[in-house]
Protein backbone atom coordinates (compact mmCIF):
# COMPACT_ATOMS: atom_id res chain seq x y z
CA UNK A 1 0.00 0.00 0.00
CA UNK A 2 2.89 2.45 0.79
CA UNK A 3 4.61 1.41 -2.34
CA UNK A 4 1.37 2.88 -4.43
CA UNK A 5 1.34 5.88 -2.58
CA UNK A 6 5.01 6.59 -3.52
CA UNK A 7 4.29 5.36 -7.10
CA UNK A 8 1.73 7.87 -7.21
CA UNK A 9 3.27 10.85 -5.35
CA UNK A 10 6.47 10.20 -7.78
CA UNK A 11 4.06 10.02 -11.34
CA UNK A 12 2.28 13.66 -9.78
CA UNK A 13 6.19 15.07 -9.42
CA UNK A 14 6.77 14.16 -12.80
CA UNK A 15 3.75 15.46 -14.29
CA UNK A 16 4.07 19.16 -12.23
CA UNK A 17 8.31 19.03 -13.55
CA UNK A 18 7.07 18.10 -16.96
CA UNK A 19 4.57 21.30 -17.02
CA UNK A 20 6.85 23.53 -15.75
CA UNK A 21 9.46 22.36 -18.25
CA UNK A 22 6.58 23.29 -20.95
CA UNK A 23 6.02 26.72 -19.45
CA UNK A 24 10.04 27.37 -19.49
CA UNK A 25 10.03 26.51 -22.94
CA UNK A 26 6.98 28.74 -23.70
CA UNK A 27 9.44 31.50 -22.08
CA UNK A 28 12.26 30.77 -23.85
CA UNK A 29 10.23 31.04 -27.30
CA UNK A 30 8.60 34.49 -26.78
CA UNK A 31 12.22 35.95 -25.22
CA UNK A 32 14.41 34.85 -28.34
CA UNK A 33 11.19 35.76 -30.39
CA UNK A 34 11.87 39.17 -28.69
CA UNK A 35 15.41 39.57 -28.50
CA UNK A 36 15.35 39.21 -32.62
CA UNK A 37 12.65 41.60 -33.28
CA UNK A 38 14.70 44.17 -31.22
CA UNK A 39 17.93 42.55 -33.32
CA UNK A 40 16.46 43.62 -36.96
CA UNK A 41 17.32 48.03 -37.52
CA UNK A 42 13.96 49.82 -36.90
CA UNK A 43 12.33 50.72 -40.56
CA UNK A 44 12.08 54.11 -41.94
CA UNK A 45 8.81 55.55 -41.18
CA UNK A 46 6.67 55.80 -44.73
CA UNK A 47 3.38 58.08 -43.87
CA UNK A 48 0.41 56.28 -46.07
CA UNK A 49 -1.52 59.54 -46.33
CA UNK A 50 0.34 62.70 -48.14
CA UNK A 51 -2.77 64.79 -49.62
CA UNK A 52 -3.09 66.60 -46.21
CA UNK A 53 -4.92 70.08 -46.55
CA UNK A 54 -2.01 73.35 -45.61
CA UNK A 55 -4.31 76.19 -44.43
CA UNK A 56 -2.99 79.36 -45.25
CA UNK A 57 -3.96 80.83 -42.20
CA UNK A 58 -2.24 81.51 -38.65
CA UNK A 59 -3.56 81.27 -35.68
CA UNK A 60 -4.16 84.89 -35.29
CA UNK A 61 -5.87 85.28 -38.28
CA UNK A 62 -8.26 82.06 -37.78
CA UNK A 63 -9.87 83.44 -34.22
CA UNK A 64 -12.08 86.16 -36.08
CA UNK A 65 -9.88 88.50 -34.15
CA UNK A 66 -8.08 91.44 -36.22
CA UNK A 67 -6.24 93.84 -35.17
CA UNK A 68 -7.01 96.85 -37.27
Amino acid sequence: MEAEGAMDRMQRELVRAVEDLRADIDRVELLSAALSAFNRPIPDYEPSFHHVAQSGLGAYEMSGTSED
